[in-house]
């Protein structure tokens, strides 16, 4: 899911270079992209049925 998003987002234009660059800061961009990533596999698993509660979602957003 983290990397459809980068897709979408330098489609149009938006790059991690220039997001640092507006907001003057790292932009936490590459934690960012893995987080949606492990959610979209952790999604993909709830969708054809596995199991699977808040517990693990906790873990793979690594807040738990």
């Amino acid at each position: 899911m983290g990397d459809a998003v980068e897709r979408a987002l330098a489609a149009v234009g938006v790059t991690p270079e220039r997001v640092e660059r507006w907001i003057g800061k790292p932009c936490g961009c590459r934690e960012r992209k893995a987080k949606l990533n492990r959610l979209g596999q952790w999604l993909a698993r709830r969708l054809a049925g596995r199991p699977g509660g808040k517990a693990e979602l906790e873990d793979v957003m690594g807040e738990g």
